[in-house]
């Protein structure tokens, strides 16, 4: 005879869970929350490596330890397998790298950034787990952007703070924070601005709402301040979120709407100095006639060390040190680590090759399907993530930054998520025979239960 027992729509809830499904629980709750203050940590900590790592592993222990009494791994997208094969690639250029140890500093950025990934989506499962990290990264971004003019207000320009850290740069008039390039902080403040107006459409707390305005007036004040003319660009693509939002606020968000408008009106005139304003409208005459600060030349240089390595590229990390001979300007010095293609698609192309960029246009076309093949809310804002991303990263080298992957791993775990939308699913599933050895009773159990 068969003994049919009820099963509950979560097994780690009630409270006769034995004591490693309590652990389980626990830890998955825990990690959850300590990698909430990793994404929180991303903007204004993104170059500080020892934070964020020190984070990871704690996450990473908690995960590992939940999967082993669990005995569950979630099984991957192809969206994960498009990046593993990317990463690895990028380590197979080792064996025919023209900067061995750069490629092999860029194979070990590029494990722990796949940690990463992997960790999203095993912890955000849920939609409401997913609103947790977006809001954690916009808080994060809050901070850089308070940071930022906060630096201004005291004086200490972008100069300064490399000074400190030992390294030169040649416009003083720009301003960023500790650790981060004023081109990089511009667009981590930049990818924000999709967010932020997803989360003013979401049903999230007034506090939420208010520093979402909050971000949106100072995270745009902190762009002009930083002088980046490419994320400026990004941000104003990102602020095509706002048509697509405006008709799910209320009434009384669209006259707030009207107040940060004027507030950013009156931050960019008092507050931005005439120089950046200056730099800020040159972009056009940089494009028609001008290098980009030299980007052009270093595009030119490393398309010519294309032409002699067009299938397997130059080695992952190695453009720098390929076209510093090329490159005959102060922008690059002897070392590889300061030569940089300020365009991740140029990167990837010279560094990695044909088979390279096809794998990252492969990666980058599978998220954008995924992205359109959302519904609602979900769809729009990581389309306009997304296209921020892809204007800010042409003018940037982010194919082994954290915010990258980040979105990665955030579009990753979204799209399955919305598949799942509807359905009674626990955090993570246990299979029947370890959950009749943790003393659950299982539907379909012959004997005792």
């Amino acid at each position: 005879m068969t003994a049919h027992f009820p099963m509950r729509a979560h097994p780690l809830e009630p409270a006769s869970v034995s004591a490693p499904g309590r652990m389980a629980t626990a830890l998955d709750r825990t990690a959850y929350l300590v990698l909430c203050v990793f994404v929180f940590s991303i903007p204004w900590a993104e170059n500080t490596p020892v934070w964020g790592r020190s984070l990871a592993i704690v996450i990473l222990g908690m995960v590992t330890i939940r999967t082993i009494i669990t005995g569950r791994v979630r099984k991957l997208s192809p969206l994960h397998y498009g990046m593993l094969a990317l990463v690895a690639w990028s380590a197979l250029s080792i064996l025919w790298t023209a900067d061995s140890q750069s490629t092999i500093i860029r194979a070990g950025t590029y494990v722990q950034l796949l940690f990463v990934v992997w960790l999203i989506w095993e912890l955000a499962t849920t939609g409401a787990r997913m609103l947790g990290l977006l809001q954690s990264y916009v808080l994060g971004a809050l901070v850089c952007s308070f940071s930022t003019i906060g630096n201004f207000m005291i004086g200490r320009t972008s100069a300064q703070l490399e000074a400190d850290a030992g390294r030169t740069v040649f416009e003083t008039s720009r301003y960023s924070i500790a650790g981060l390039n004023a081109n990089d902080l511009g667009l981590i403040i930049a990818l924000s601005i999709p967010m932020v107006f997803y989360l003013l459409a979401s049903p999230k707390g007034r506090l939420i709402k208010v520093l979402c305005w909050l971000q949106l007036v100072a995270g745009f004040t902190a762009i002009l301040l930083t002088g980046s003319r490419g994320s400026l660009l990004a941000a104003i693509v990102g602020l095509a979120m706002l048509p697509l939002t405006i008709s799910r606020l209320p009434r009384w968000h669209r006259f707030v709407l009207l107040i940060a408008c004027a507030g950013l009106v009156a931050c960019g005139a008092y507050l931005v100095p005439l120089n950046l304003w200056q730099r800020i409208f040159s972009f056009g005459s940089e494009v028609s006639g001008g290098t980009l600060t030299h980007r052009t030349t270093i595009w030119t240089a490393g398309l010519e060390a294309f032409r002699d390595h067009a299938f397997l590229g130059v080695g992952s990390g190695a453009y720098g040190f390929t076209i510093v001979k090329a490159a005959d300007f102060s922008y690059i010095t002897g070392s590889a680590a300061n030569g940089v293609a300020h365009n991740t698609f140029v990167s990837v192309l010279v560094e990695l090759g044909v088979v390279g960029a096809l794998l990252l246009f492969a990666l980058v076309a599978g998220l954008y399907y995924c992205a359109f093949q959302m519904r609602g809310l979900d769809r729009r804002l990581w389309i306009m993530l997304l296209f921020t991303w892809t204007v800010g990263v042409s003018a940037l080298t982010w194919e082994y930054r954290k915010p990258t992957w980040l979105l990665f791993g955030l579009l990753a775990a979204q799209a399955y998520s919305q598949r799942r939308a509807g359905r009674a699913q626990p955090i993570f599933e246990i299979p029947p025979t370890r959950l009749r050895r943790m003393g659950y009773p299982v539907a379909g159990a012959v004997g005792r239960p």
